[in-house]
């Protein structure tokens, strides 16, 4: 008897999350996915390599590859300089209350892509509240929460610019769609686990330091996010006279150049540091990811996969909107990662999108997939901060499943929302 197509589709996902699961590398388990799809569904073993080679070295996604890399750069030169800590510094002086103070720092640290950043914010978070006036398992929600309130729409994570990429929308429309997620995440934060923070004692009063000064830390920040809007306006203006990168990554280019030169500059770094910034290990691991995915995707859209997945979803009866959200919720529990749950669940979601209603549909798969994320006891910032405030795993779920469930309904609301007025 023949195996239906869902089943196959389903059975390549399954292992790809399953040897991931047990520590094989991502990049190898999408390769092994491409692989298995191709044969399995019929692909020539020279087309299917074809294929492989013709995504892996598609312009789009070299560029896509080149700009993660330098996203990642940016961010280890941030940390390397000092830069990092002087922001976290000049920021918490700035401050209105302790309170604040407590929720904006991860909240701050969120914006730069560093793997287990959430130990960077726990010992701000600790030293916020003194033991005796908190639970540990309240702080590392806290912390927990709050530095993960910006990856939705924030163009320096990953996950993010992968979505972009996958979905073939412009960056800037798609973070205008995803910004309302982090309302809803800090709505959640504030609703269901800050509010349990018990009152602010009294504290001496810290010496101001002028905003002037935290502006000029953030500058590189601010400098990608200008040159990531201008550069959609600048775009076709350049075009006929410049060999440009298609819009949706040249302003990233232009960001990213701009933010990595003003850290070198402002920091008086050289070459050594900047080839130990590339050099990181995690870098090279990295591109390997992206150029797996491509080539997952590029297998499932070139071969019949997807055909005949549409086709037995409608004589089966199964809702396209019961894959769209839980295929990436399911990706988010197994992977603990956006760039995970993007890349192994956007592929097929993006099949079952209706014509021209993919910021909707995009914008419900990534919520699901992120609070997926979220819950898993596989998420390294979970891990790392759960064993730094020395929480029980159950007690600070205590705090994270309602704030969970409602971005989970915020969302919802929000897809319903775009589809009637988009």
């Amino acid at each position: 008897m023949a195996v239906s197509g869902l089943l196959k589709i389903f059975s390549v996902f399954a292992l790809i999350l399953l040897l991931n699961r047990r520590g094989l590398p991502l990049s190898l388990c999408l390769f092994m996915g491409a692989f298995a799809i191709g044969l399995w569904m019929g692909l020539p073993l020279p087309r299917l390599l074809g294929v492989i080679f013709e995504e892996m070295t598609s312009p789009q996604t070299l560029w896509l590859a080149a700009i993660i890399v330098a996203i990642l750069v940016l961010s280890n030169l941030l940390e390397r300089s000092g830069q990092l800590q002087r922001i976290v510094e000049t920021f918490g002086r700035l401050g209105p209350s302790r309170r604040f103070t407590t929720l904006a720092m991860p909240a701050l640290i969120g914006l730069l892509p560093m793997p287990g950043g959430a130990l960077f914010s726990a010992p701000m978070v600790q030293q916020s509240y003194p033991a005796r006036e908190r639970p540990p398992e309240l702080m590392a929600a806290v912390n927990y929460w709050f530095r993960h309130i910006w990856e939705y729409w924030w163009p320096l994570y990953p996950g993010f610019v992968l979505a972009v990429s996958l979905l073939g929308v412009e960056t800037w429309k798609f973070i205008l769609a995803q910004f309302p997620l982090t309302v809803g995440a800090v709505l959640g934060g504030v609703l269901f686990i800050a509010r349990h923070m018990p009152r602010a004692t009294r504290t001496s009063p810290k010496e101001k330091v002028p905003l002037a000064l935290f502006l000029r830390e953030v500058m590189p920040i601010v400098l990608l996010l200008i040159l990531l809007f201008a550069g959609q306006v600048l775009h076709p203006f350049l075009r006929p006279f410049l060999p440009l990168p298609p819009p949706k990554y040249f302003g990233f280019s232009l960001g990213l150049t701009a933010a990595i030169g003003w850290v070198i500059r402002e920091n008086g770094l050289g070459g050594r540091d900047l080839l130990a910034s590339v050099g990181k290990l995690s870098i090279p691991r990295m591109a390997m990811i992206i150029f797996g995915i491509m080539a997952f995707k590029g297998v499932l859209m070139r071969s019949s996969a997807m055909e005949v997945v549409r086709g037995e979803l409608g004589l089966y009866g199964i809702h396209p909107l019961l894959i769209i959200t839980m295929l990436p919720f399911i990706s988010g529990l197994v992977t603990g990662i956006a760039l995970g749950f993007v890349g192994t669940s956007f592929p097929l979601v993006l099949s079952l999108i209706p014509l021209g209603e993919v910021i909707p549909y995009g914008l419900l798969a990534y919520g699901f997939g992120y609070m997926g994320m979220m819950l898993t006891p596989m998420h390294l910032c979970l891990l790392v901060t759960k064993d730094y405030f020395r929480a029980d795993f159950l007690k600070t779920y205590r705090y994270l499943w309602k704030a969970v469930l409602f971005v989970m309904l915020w969302t919802v609301g929000l897809f319903a929302l775009y589809r009637a007025i988009l």
